[in-house]
């Protein structure tokens, strides 16, 4: 199985790194491709696809864990269309989703493709009620599986306030987000 992990990692925090470890643990027999989205995203405070990039490099350092730059040059054409490009050479391809995203799922470019054609594997915060969140969705979603995650680390908070969520980041980042003056401390 070949999972996809998609997302800003803007920075990446410890959180991203459990998670994928949390994935590697539960699917013993997976490779987990990595998928930080281009600059072309859109979202607010994003820097450049560059600093991110080599940031998810220094913290995973694993023969089953992929750094994929699919999204590096491309203009932002949704999720779905990044899946279908990786399906082209990975096989049995799933998609990695937090809970919280859920709720908006509908607004997703071709989100009724993706639950029909890629399985979930939904990263389940505490607080979040996932069999109501997927309730609207039970007559499209091919297959999903539901990992318990209870860390509330959140990358806007860190970029908000560098200096007082440093716990949140692994030194090698924190290192190198001074190296580079990022998210101005």
């Amino acid at each position: 199985m070949t999972i996809f992990y998609g997302g800003a990692f803007n920075p990446p925090t410890k959180a991203h790194i459990e998670i994928v470890n949390l994935i590697l643990k539960t699917y013993k027999n997976s490779k987990v491709v990595i998928v930080p989205v281009g600059n072309s995203y859109g979202k607010n405070e994003l820097i450049d696809f560059k600093f991110r990039y080599e940031m998810l490099k220094l913290v995973f350092d694993n023969e089953r864990i992929i750094i994929s730059d699919l999204e590096k040059d491309k203009a932002f054409d949704g999720t779905i269309n990044s899946l279908d490009e990786l399906s082209k050479t990975y096989k049995d391809l799933s998609f990695v989703i937090g809970s919280d995203n859920l709720l908006g799922l509908d607004k997703w470019i071709k989100y009724e493709k993706l639950l029909k054609t890629y399985p979930l594997i939904i990263i389940k915060r505490a607080e979040d009620d996932v069999d109501f969140l997927l309730d609207k969705y039970k007559n499209i979603i091919k297959k999903y599986d539901i990992l318990e995650f209870g860390k509330k680390i959140n990358s806007s908070m860190i970029r908000k306030d560098l200096k007082n969520h440093l716990e949140w980041l692994d030194p090698k980042i924190i290192n190198y987000i001074r190296k580079y003056n990022l998210y101005e401390e």
